[in-house]
């Protein structure tokens, strides 16, 4: 490879900006199991709100029958009095219906208070032991946000550092401009922002390249200037191989092996733009001007 103290800075900021992105992820991916835990934490307490609303709701019902079972004893005891001064038959009968009316009341409202108290127990127990589970996931919520809180710490901390680190490596070699490119595409293409070209051959998207292209990226490159892929954005550089290894990317060699018709079309023309073109959104306009 030619010297080319451009191509060095950007090899070094490459590596510590992969390590960077990296850390990066992990900040975004770590609270993960603490949102999955925050999560189950309002699930259970909805639970337990649920809970202690139907406890009340119980328990108010349990007072509504209590009063009206109280209601039925007190009528059925005062037409069980009543029987005592009846003087007529029909008296009697019309009495004695009413007192077996009153009493199957009394019996069905005794029954479905004692039915509506015996769930209002089990509804407290059952609203104690969710309590309990509430307790038990807000401690580990607790815990886990500590040991997240703990280990973002750690983690922001290196990020720092690298970030010195790349300003560091940046030096004056590297433009503010260019480094935010370079940032970006380092970013979108997992961690490879340059790569060599062997032949005519773009080693990041193994896409055949115009010999004219070729022909210019060697004197850029003897010049400190840099080049870009015009297929994949990324930063390119020219790296000498041994002749016999050289010439399987060549673009003859490879049209002449029938290699792929999708290389052969692309060098015969010009980049156009496609899916695995060159990429605007790394912050690069036409041209691929040199900083």
């Amino acid at each position: 490879m030619a010297d080319n103290e451009k191509l060095e800075c950007l090899r070094k900021l490459q590596d510590v900006l992969q390590a960077k992105f990296e850390l990066e992820q992990q900040v975004e991916t770590l609270p993960r199991e603490l949102r999955r835990e925050e999560s189950e934490l309002q699930r259970v307490e909805k639970e337990y709100e649920a809970l202690q609303k139907l406890v009340e709701d119980t328990s108010d019902e349990v007072k509504s029958l209590s009063i009206r079972y109280e209601d039925a004893f007190q009528a059925r005891t005062g037409y069980e009095k009543q029987m005592e001064f009846l003087n007529t038959q029909r008296e009697y009968e019309a009495l004695s219906k009413q007192l077996e009316e009153a009493r199957a009341n009394e019996e069905a409202l005794l029954k479905q208070r004692n039915n509506k108290m015996k769930e209002s127990e089990k509804l407290k127990k059952d609203v104690v032991v969710k309590e309990e589970e509430v307790n038990a996931q807000r401690a580990k919520v607790a815990e886990e946000k500590a040991k997240v809180d703990t280990e973002l710490s750690g983690i922001n901390e290196r990020i720092e550092a690298l970030d010195k680190e790349c300003l560091a490596v940046k030096g004056t070699s590297i433009s503010n401009e260019l480094y935010e490119k370079f940032s970006n595409i380092v970013k979108k293409k997992d961690g490879v922002g340059v790569v060599p070209v062997h032949g005519q051959v773009c080693m990041g998207c193994d896409r055949v390249l115009p010999v004219q292209f070729v022909i210019d990226l060697r004197l850029k490159q003897e010049h400190n200037e840099i080049e870009y892929c015009p297929y994949c954005s990324r930063i390119i550089w020219y790296e000498e191989l041994d002749p016999e290894t050289e010439k399987n990317y060549i673009f003859e060699q490879l049209e002449s092996k029938g290699s792929g018709s999708e290389k052969s079309s692309s060098a015969a023309a010009e980049p156009q733009g496609d899916s695995d073109s060159y990429d605007e959104s790394m912050g690069m306009d036409g041209g691929f001007e040199d900083f």
